[in-house]
């Protein structure tokens, strides 16, 4: 359903919307027949008075409801515990890295793997519960498929990668060449998939929209990401020879770009997938394929490009293929949210994505046109 206030998209259990805080309830007969629609509360009935020259009674007009205080919502902005966990993790791993700096006690370095590696995409998912679009998943669920997308998807890439990779020489900039970067693209995009089919499978009926697609494929692909982080922080401090400041920039150059890598791309996968099931059949199809692919695509260039060219820091051809990725994801939520047009309607996913692709650019046109105008 939607806000009446704000117009945002919310669950159909959500009693205020995480947005502006506006209260909200659901009709009991829509929900009996599944259009949930919203009101704004109270839903208490009007005094009714006669009318001059009629014995019957009707209703007032009703009187127009007083809107919450723009207090309200920015206390519920405050309670939130997304950026309450961001800063806490931040204040701890600060802190264990001062305290081994100090005493070079080892047994404080699984603290840091585990602190710096899951910190982000933890702080993620929970943004992502507390912003009203998985009000309706139980949080043991999305712990579930973020602890399975993790262990069981680095498994099964680590062996297809050991089987399919035979060469361990560099590519253009130093990273991966571009069949080995095509291989791990594929092995880990396939890897997640193993986690997120049987989870479609199973509750495809209790969670069937494409937002549940989208949040729950970003919850297995930020799991994959966190136990991918910490592997590639011990593997830094090995080849490193303890270097602690090399290990650190490694641990948060994957934390800031971790929501724009496996994140995004197995979020596409995952609304793919529950983009064809909508009509209650589970179907592994082209569009299913298209979307795969994109996936695998954006990954292979992320291992394969490197870190050619840095702003500040961060890899600027890195954050290029992470806004691509989000703008393919912006496609799969507006298909969640309803959105009209023949891009949206278009049931071929690789003609809906080019008719969108075609809309954007006239879009980006337009605004660059009107900015250019004295």
């Amino acid at each position: 359903m939607q806000c009446p206030r704000c117009g945002a998209t919310v669950v159909a259990r959500a009693h205020f919307c995480p947005v502006c805080g506006q209260p909200l309830v659901s009709d009991a007969g829509a929900v009996a027949t599944g259009h949930v629609t919203s009101r704004v509360y109270p839903a208490t009935p009007f005094p009714t008075l006669p009318l001059a020259g009629d014995d019957a009674l009707v209703p007032n007009p009703p009187a127009t409801p007083t809107p919450p205080t723009q207090a309200h919502p920015v206390v519920r902005q405050w309670q939130r515990w997304w950026w309450k966990i961001l800063l806490i993790g931040m204040g701890l791993y600060l802190a264990v890295n001062s305290v081994f700096l100090r005493t070079q006690n080892a047994y404080l370095l699984p603290q840091l793997f585990m602190i710096g590696a899951f910190l982000v995409p933890v702080a993620y998912i929970a943004y992502l519960y507390e912003d009203g679009t998985l009000y309706d998943v139980p949080l043991s669920k999305i712990a579930l498929i973020f602890f399975f997308g993790g262990v069981v998807g680095s498994l099964v890439a680590t062996l297809l990668e050991a089987r399919l990779i035979t060469s361990d020489t560099r590519g253009l900039f130093g990273q991966l060449t571009l069949l080995n970067a095509t291989i791990v693209g594929f092995s880990e995009e396939l890897a997640k998939l193993v986690v997120l089919i049987p989870f479609l499978l199973m509750a495809r009926r209790r969670y069937p929209s494409v937002m549940h697609g989208i949040v729950l494929g970003a919850a297995a692909g930020m799991g994959f990401a966190a136990f991918e982080s910490m592997g590639y922080a011990f593997g830094t401090l090995i080849e490193s020879r303890g270097n602690l400041d090399i290990m650190n920039q490694v641990i948060g150059l994957r934390a800031l770009l971790a929501p724009l890598g496996h994140g995004t791309w197995t979020a596409i996968i995952a609304a793919a997938l529950w983009r064809e099931q909508i009509s209650q059949r589970f179907a592994l199809n082209a569009n299913v394929l298209v979307g795969f692919l994109v996936a695998v695509i954006l990954h292979l260039l992320w291992d394969w490009v490197g870190l050619p060219l840095t702003i500040g820091g961060l890899p600027v051809i890195h954050i290029l293929l992470g806004i691509v990725g989000l703008l393919i994801l912006r496609f799969f939520l507006v298909v969640a949210k309803g959105g009209q047009g023949a891009a949206y309607q278009e049931r071929n996913l690789a003609a809906a994505l080019r008719l969108y692709a075609s809309d954007l650019r006239h879009t980006t046109r337009g605004v660059l046109s009107r900015k250019q105008r004295p």
